[in-house]
């Protein structure tokens, strides 16, 4: 499809515009690289610049391990800056891997699917771009033919011929937008993609400025999958559209117009239009899929800690705890021992001929006080009113 730019100018419309934009977006990608590479270049000095900061960064956390910097983490960072620097300063690499993969890429992707299709589609699927200047040129050619058979001063509602006439113009314009226009709005965008591709791949070495480089991914998938995407619907229409051309050629020869082929021609036309519209959504919505794995950690800040408290551990009595509860144990055995022994007092009081204990017993019975247990014997015994 590539022509000297020179020789578009008599082409055709289609032609002439495919031609032309896919003559000049090498050239302009590969100027705008050259320009933003050069060595003396504002890029290439802010671009040594940030690798000198980037590189006592990395060697600052590694070698106070900050931010959960690893050694093992070497490596892969060298990889990265290596690929960077691979990208932004050979074009024959960058052009392989960048500009080649978005602009060509999807062209053949787009022509091994179709092949099945072009070779039963008739001539016109066969060559897509002369096809569609096949197309466009019949749509217009009848358009004219209706309008002169409907005259100058009819109006489209009055009269089919010129309704035909009209429709089959604005499915010359359809045509042109959905097709050629779309697919070489595609090309320029990826060769002002490409040309100013440096800067992004750049600020892929800051985590802060990272998602600027994966919305130019976004944007370079999205304008590389149109054109596949574009052309495989050019081949399906100019397969179903190439009948009703024929049928159309010959009706303006035999000089016998129906304007209700036109129509139905102008509507396929439509129809594939909106589809192309549908599909140029749907790259979109693909492109905005691409993801970025985690950082490593050496360029990820470390995660905050928990503060989940940890569960209580079972931990052996202390001394003094013991005793504590030594203490309240015997207590609460003297207290229950008093009230038994009050019991007993109120029960041989009420009973006739009952014995009543006497003062010195009762007076034993007193409740024992906190610590006597652990008392000198004979201190206990005269806080009980025994002698020792």
């Amino acid at each position: 499809m590539t022509a000297a730019c020179a020789n578009l100018v008599n082409e055709g419309v289609i032609r002439g515009v495919l031609g032309a934009v896919d003559c000049q977006t090498r050239a302009f990608a590969e100027a705008g690289y050259s320009s933003l590479t050069q060595a003396s270049s504002t890029f290439q000095i802010g671009l040594t610049a940030l690798l000198t900061i980037y590189v006592a960064l990395v060697g600052y956390r590694m070698l106070f391990a900050a931010g959960g910097a690893r050694l093992s983490d070497a490596p892969g960072i060298a990889l990265k800056i290596g690929a960077i620097l691979a990208l932004v300063t050979s074009w024959a690499t960058f052009q392989t891997l960048v500009f080649d993969l978005a602009a060509h890429a999807p062209g053949e992707i787009a022509q091994a699917v179709a092949a099945p299709l072009q070779a039963q589609g008739g001539s016109l699927a066969a060559d897509p771009v002369g096809g569609l200047q096949t197309a466009y040129d019949q749509l217009t050619q009848s358009a004219a033919a209706f309008g002169k058979t409907a005259g100058p001063n009819v109006k489209a509602y009055s009269s089919p011929a010129a309704a035909a006439a009209d429709a089959l113009f604005a499915a010359a314009s359809v045509l042109f937008m959905t097709t050629a226009g779309v697919i070489a709005a595609a090309t320029l965008a990826i060769g002002v993609l490409t040309a100013v591709g440096p800067v992004f791949i750049a600020l892929f070495l800051i985590p802060a400025t990272r998602g600027l480089f994966v919305g130019w991914v976004r944007a370079l998938a999205a304008a590389a999958l149109v054109p596949a995407l574009g052309w495989l619907v050019v081949v399906l229409m100019l397969s179903v559209l190439e009948p009703w051309l024929v049928t159309l050629a010959q009706q303006r020869e035999a000089a016998q117009l129906d304007a209700q082929t036109a129509i139905s021609a102008a509507s396929l036309v439509f129809v594939f239009g909106a589809g192309q519209v549908a599909l140029l959504l749907a790259a979109g919505v693909v492109a905005f899929g691409f993801r970025l794995r985690r950082p490593a950690a050496a360029e990820r800040p470390a995660p905050a800690a928990r503060t989940t408290p940890a569960p209580l551990a079972l931990q052996p009595e202390s001394r003094a705890q013991r005793l504590a509860f030594d203490l309240q144990r015997d207590q609460a055995a003297a207290a229950a021992r008093l009230h038994a022994t009050r019991l007993a007092v109120t029960a041989g009081a009420s009973i006739p001929g009952a014995a009543t204990p006497t003062a010195r017993e009762a007076a034993s019975t007193r409740p024992t006080r906190l610590g006597d247990a652990y008392r000198r014997p004979a201190v206990a015994a005269r806080r009980a009113g025994s002698p020792a």
